[in-house]
């Protein structure tokens, strides 16, 4: 972990019975260790529940007061609204929309950037 060009993954569990449902990853983008991409998959059946909202804030947390990072992206499909909502409702910015720049199963698709800083996160902590 937390090594340049690098991916980690961490799954999502249920407190309750360690059901799998669903994962976290992080990919460490920089020499200079300053900036990752992070994605969340979450199983259908629990959207909206706010789990992936809660994994999503403790890595944030994670990356930046624990690992120091100043900088995390999240790359979002734009027709996927539920994603683009929950990045939002987390404060990251839209930064990006890029057309057809991603190829998909012989398919070229938008893709959207968020991102968000450490002094935004930390300002965001203190004033909610």
């Amino acid at each position: 972990m937390n090594q340049p060009g690098t991916w980690y993954q961490f799954i999502i569990r249920l407190k309750e019975n360690s059901e799998i449902i669903g994962d976290l990853g992080i990919h460490f983008l920089d020499e200079e260790g300053c900036q990752v991409k992070i994605g969340c998959t979450l199983a259908k059946k629990y959207h909206g529940v706010g789990f992936a909202s809660k994994a999503i804030k403790q890595i944030i947390n994670f990356l930046f007061l624990e690992l120091g990072k100043h900088r995390i992206i999240a790359s979002i499909d734009p027709d996927n609204k539920s994603s683009i909502k929950l990045t939002e409702k987390l404060r990251f910015r839209k930064e990006a929309h890029f057309e057809e720049s991603i190829l998909v199963n012989g398919l070229w698709v938008d893709n959207m950037i968020y991102a968000l800083l450490k002094r935004e996160w930390i300002q965001n902590i203190n004033h909610s």
